[in-house]
């Protein structure tokens, strides 16, 4: 708790907020194996994991509208919005059934979740991630019980970077954002803290669409999650 405590520069460290994709777990090949089957679904040719893990990050349909671009070999956002509708449902559909497989905890995480949840620090979740996945996962992986609160990418019209959604995850812990830190991996988490006013740490192993996160330059950066205590 001390690092991140040390980024409110004396002010009490109540609550953490969590990115959930390459930050908490390791999801990409659940993910990438539901972009495959919409694909085949469509027929298109598979992507293959490697590539979809450079578009992991802004959520279900900028995730799908890369792999329509890709198939289609057009420039990312030209594809017609039809295909990228069809490829999107598809995707939902095999999602859905299989949203963790293969999905995994980093190492560490839990430790430091069990550590914080003693330590009497509120938790949330706050993820771009469509809310029934995410849930479904948390639940999947028992941290259900360690972060009671769930923002994910479609419980407001708003996404990080927009701040919308670490405001309302800090209302419901009903804690202050003064008193709040943002976890998570990527240039989205960066800027919706920044936006909301409070500081930010990040784990230098996950998903930023293949740039280093250091160059977005959090507050904190850790190569491991457990150093984050």
């Amino acid at each position: 708790m001390t690092r991140l405590a040390e980024l409110l520069k004396g002010r009490e460290l109540k609550a953490l907020l969590f990115d959930l994709d390459g930050t908490l777990i390791d999801s990409v090949p659940d993910i990438a194996a539901a972009v495959d089957r919409a694909l085949a679904a469509n027929a298109y040719p598979p992507a293959g994991e490697a590539k979809i893990r450079q578009w992991v990050g802004n959520g279900a349909r900028k995730l799908v509208e890369r792999a329509a671009a890709n198939a289609l070999e057009v420039a990312e956002g030209a594809a017609p919005d039809a295909v990228v509708e069809a490829l999107l449902a598809s995707f939902f559909d095999f999602y859905g059934k299989a949203s963790c497989v293969k999905t995994c905890l980093y190492p560490g995480v839990l430790e430091a979740l069990e550590y914080w949840q003693r330590q009497g620090i509120a938790m949330a979740c706050v993820t771009n991630k469509p809310e029934r996945f995410s849930r479904d996962i948390l639940i999947g992986l028992e941290l259900d019980g360690l972060l009671p609160v769930l923002v994910g990418g479609d419980t407001l019209p708003q996404r990080k970077p927009d701040p919308a959604q670490l405001y309302l995850a800090c209302e419901q812990l009903g804690v202050a954002v003064e008193n709040t830190v943002m976890v998570g991996d990527s240039r989205n988490d960066i800027d919706a803290a920044r936006a909301a006013g409070m500081p930010v740490a990040c784990v230098s192993y996950g998903y930023n669409h293949g740039a280093p996160v250091a160059e977005a330059n959090p507050d904190l950066l850790v190569d491991h999650f457990a150093d984050l205590f």
